[in-house]
């Protein structure tokens, strides 16, 4: 019998995208790059799905509109409704073996929130992530008591094993980008974000920060329960680096945007989660930070308060002068917001790249 297996091509595709992100009825350059081999011969079909949906009117392809795969090697779209388009771009060589390649591009209404733009290779970084490692030591066996646990430690029969909450992460952020970290539960996203805020340090590799940093990681962090509202607004704003006269000037601002002005005398202790979220969203924001660090935040509290929260992030964003830094698990709330984004998975780098391919292939694993 004949082998029937397909031949293992020796050439790939990439794609070109001349902008990511662009309003309805801006055109947008796909260019497909022929790697490992001469690309005279090579035919290409195209194809662009809204949402991923493949309803008649929501999806389209070059192969329709000329009868079969072109020999174009760019083929410009243009949008004329607001949403997110899939693009597929099918490469065939002269023996018609195929490879396909695909990018994602956001089509923003007139007076939508755009994106930032992927950043210039000369743009300013303003977090450098270099080859970081987090180790921690823990003990091989579990203890009753603390009394259990220092008597093995006096007879030297504490023994611990080594986990790497993180394995050698690179990356950096610059200047004005909303930077995404996608990546299941316990894979060392929020470890990466406490190193970037300075909470940890890393046991091997290093971290730059440029600027200024309001960090919103943990809940309650930098606050004190048995003190009210009133008295953490200038606590965490002190922490913050905000003096008192600052505080005093913006502290209507504060109490108006958490929209808690009758609970100011209240102790924290009494607060529920939602509450103090607010609390401390509002003092991070209530100026422009250099670095706006978001671990989770916006999933705590009623949805119109979240809203809200988005809505500042994306002015913020939108001023050009603040880096935003974003864990969420909403993998919508990631893709609406941040231009690039990294993987981490098990404390090491799956992906890094444009945040809707990272998360087409994050979602892609999850789903598998």
């Amino acid at each position: 019998m004949g082998n029937s297996r397909k031949p293992e091509l020796t050439w790939g595709v990439k794609v070109s995208l001349s902008a990511y992100e662009v309003r309805v009825g801006e055109p947008v350059v796909a260019t497909p790059c022929i790697e490992g081999a001469n690309p005279e011969g090579f035919r290409f079909n195209y194809v662009w799905s809204r949402d991923d949906c493949w309803e008649d009117g929501w999806w389209d392809t070059t192969e329709h509109e000329f009868g079969g795969s072109i020999t174009d090697t760019s083929w410009t779209y243009t949008f004329d409704e607001a949403g997110r388009y899939h693009l597929y771009i099918d490469a065939f060589d002269p023996k018609g073996n195929p490879q396909t390649v695909t990018a994602w591009v956001v089509v923003a209404g007139e007076n939508d929130f755009m994106r930032p733009a992927l950043p210039s290779e000369d743009a300013q970084t303003v977090v450098k992530v270099d080859h970081v490692c987090e180790i921690f030591n823990i003990a091989s066996e579990q203890y009753n008591s603390l009394k259990e646990y220092f008597i093995a430690l006096a007879h030297h029969e504490l023994n611990f094993k080594e986990f790497r909450a993180l394995d050698d992460i690179s990356f950096e952020v610059k200047r004005g980008e909303a930077f995404g970290l996608v990546g299941t539960n316990g894979s060392g996203k929020s470890t990466m974000l406490k190193i970037i805020a300075g909470v940890l340090e890393p046991t091997k590799g290093s971290c730059e920060v440029m600027g200024t940093i309001a960090p919103l990681i943990e809940l309650g962090a930098g606050f004190d329960m048995e003190l009210t509202a009133k008295e953490n607004i200038y606590l965490n704003g002190a922490l913050l680096g905000y003096k008192k006269e600052f505080i005093d000037e913006h502290f209507d601002d504060i109490v108006s945007f958490a929209e808690l002005e009758g609970f100011m005398d209240m102790p924290l202790k009494n607060y529920s989660s939602g509450m103090v979220a607010r609390i401390a969203f509002a003092i991070a924001t209530v100026t422009e930070p250099d670095v706006l660090i978001v671990d989770e935040t916006l999933s705590v509290g009623d949805f119109l308060f979240q809203q809200k929260c988005e809505k500042r992030i994306k002015d913020l964003i939108s001023s050009n002068n603040v880096t935003v830094l974003l864990v969420s698990h909403s993998i919508d709330l990631v893709q609406r917001i941040c231009d690039r984004a990294i993987w981490i998975e098990k404390g090491k780098q799956r992906m890094l790249g444009p945040v809707d391919e990272v998360c087409e292939a994050y979602e892609h694993l999850k789903r598998s």
